[in-house]
């Protein structure tokens, strides 16, 4: 498993699930996986949704924040069947914390 996905797993984990990341870490967080993907074949609504989540964020829009997070779920799921077998079950795994 690459080490941005292993990171962002074990920081969900720590925080006792993804709706409890402090949000510093958070924007953190979203602004590494916007950079990873942006320009990715496939990914575009994937990187929507991370740009949205982050400026939900940074605004302290926790509410509008979680609301966002069971679209990125879907659209994470989706790209887990074109991602290398290595990375497979972790996106599948953050998919699924993402869709609460």
């Amino acid at each position: 498993m690459n080490e941005q996905l292993s990171g962002t797993l074990k920081a969900a984990t720590a925080a006792g699930g993804v709706t409890k990341i402090d949000a510093s870490t958070a924007v953190s967080n979203v602004t590494s996986w916007h950079k990873a993907l942006n320009g990715v074949p496939g990914a575009e609504t994937l990187v929507s949704h991370l740009a949205k989540l982050k400026s939900a964020l940074e605004s302290g829009d926790l509410a509008g924040a979680a609301g966002i997070l069971p679209g990125l779920g879907a659209e994470t799921e989706k790209l887990a069947a074109a991602a290398p077998d290595a990375d497979k079950d972790g996106l599948k795994t953050l998919a699924a914390a993402l869709k609460g």
